[in-house]
């Protein structure tokens, strides 16, 4: 009888989204679980979002951080802030956000509405004149691209940058995606014929090619990255790519231990 109550209560939860918000509220207010702070997310723009994070590329940069949980996080391109308030609402309370932007209307937003953030530190200069000093000089465990655009900037960025990532450190690079001629809304369209993008097909728009010639650079580098896309052109995607070092898992089994195992 028990099993056949929890089972129609699973249900219940499984089809109703009213119930899973009241199991959810409830469960905040008795303490078995925290509130996952992604209530800004609603406000967060999708299909005709240019520039920023789109909102599901918000959604999983959070579960990133959330998972990853890293102390210092990078990011080129304040802008108005949204990915900032993304970052900080997903990192934990010992994190750090340092971010960089000489914007003017970036840095008055930034001193006017992230004061309150004691996590936060706004660095108002050229993501080139990145320095360890900048950061405390910690190493770096999440570095965040959505600033210059340009290959040959970020290339000069990342050359100072480098030597002070953490081991196991990620880079994210916003904007390597391509976007699908089907998905178009009036505002990409202009975006083709006002920019310098890239056709790289009849259907595909490369709408910042800079931002996928610098991961190539990366890979192709001598710092031992590797990339993996979080692309689709079944939706309008602006995309990012995640980079870090490759690394076995599982230690190589020593020569010696190989040979008496045969």
């Amino acid at each position: 009888m028990l099993s056949q109550i929890k089972s129609l209560i699973r249900q219940l939860f499984y089809r109703s989204g009213v119930f899973r918000g009241i199991v959810g509220c409830c469960s905040v207010m008795i303490g078995r679980t925290s509130g996952l702070g992604i209530s800004h997310l609603l406000s967060y723009r999708e299909d005709d979002a240019i520039g920023p994070l789109q909102r599901d590329e918000a959604m999983a940069m959070f579960g990133i951080i959330r998972t990853l949980r890293p102390k210092v996080v990078v990011e080129f391109g304040f802008f108005h802030g949204h990915s900032a308030y993304n970052f900080l609402q997903a990192l934990p309370e010992d994190g750090r956000l340092y971010s960089y932007d000489i914007d003017e209307d970036s840095i008055r937003r930034a001193e006017r509405e992230f004061s309150f953030e004691r996590r936060f530190t706004f660095v108002g200069k050229s993501q080139t004149a990145f320095e360890a000093c900048d950061v405390g000089g910690e190493p770096i465990d999440f570095v965040f691209f959505d600033a210059a655009h340009e290959l040959e900037l970020n290339i000069e960025t990342f050359t100072r940058m480098v030597a002070h990532l953490a081991p196991e450190a990620m880079i994210a690079i916003h904007d390597t995606g391509l976007w699908q001629r089907r998905h178009f809304t009036p505002i990409h369209a202009t975006f083709t014929r006002e920019h310098a993008g890239e056709w790289v097909s009849d259907e595909l728009y490369a709408h910042q090619p800079g931002e996928r010639e610098f991961v190539d650079w990366i890979v192709a580098g001598q710092h031992g990255f590797a990339a993996i896309h979080l692309h689709s052109t079944r939706t309008l995607r602006h995309g990012f790519s995640l980079l870090q070092r490759q690394r076995t898992l599982v230690a190589p089994v020593p020569a010696v231990q190989a040979g008496l195992r045969a």
